[in-house]
């Protein structure tokens, strides 16, 4: 059994994709689940996109169950988000890290409505992206462009990376 770990915030980098992302992914799935919260792996690791590494997750509740999802994620160990500009309160991000297979993996746990038009979203963006390798090619060369303009703080990275994410997502 995969078990949670204190988040550890690191600088923004690039690695390659890796298969075994989707290997942390499943583990973490299979901990997470119950018959009332589903697991969304999605984000560039689940899209074979290379970046940070970290395993983007939605934690998927029904309607008016965001509290219970939110405690269940407690209960496993999540930590409130690492940001100077969390999520709000009504579609809050959980972080934890996870070893697998002796290497240390960084979680965020979003926490968000099943069949919302956020869920939908990410859905359509995960298949456009594994449908698309010259937009993964494309978006891979973004965030090194980022990187190499010195951007290192997460928080930051993230608003720079932004426009690409949004620009593909207006394409849906």
């Amino acid at each position: 059994m995969i078990t949670l770990e204190p988040y550890q915030l690191v600088d923004a980098s690039f690695s390659p994709w890796r298969p075994i992302y989707l290997d942390v992914a499943q583990a973490l799935s299979d901990r997470i689940s119950t018959p009332d919260i589903e697991v969304l792996h999605f984000g560039s690791t689940s899209a074979k996109v290379g970046g940070k590494g970290v395993i983007d997750l939605s934690i998927l509740y029904r309607s008016g169950e965001r509290d219970h999802a939110v405690a269940h994620l407690y209960a496993l160990g999540f930590q409130d988000q690492h940001s100077d500009q969390p999520f709000p309160e009504h579609r809050p991000r959980k972080d934890a890290s996870v070893t697998y297979q002796g290497e240390r993996f960084l979680i965020h746990a979003h926490v968000i409505e099943k069949n919302s038009e956020e869920h939908r979203r990410q859905m359509a963006y995960k298949q456009y992206l594994l449908s698309n390798p010259e937009v993964r090619t494309e978006y891979e060369n973004k965030k090194r462009a980022i990187l190499a303009q010195g951007v290192r703080d997460q928080d930051v990275y993230v608003k720079h990376k932004a426009p690409f994410v949004k620009g593909v997502l207006a394409e849906l």
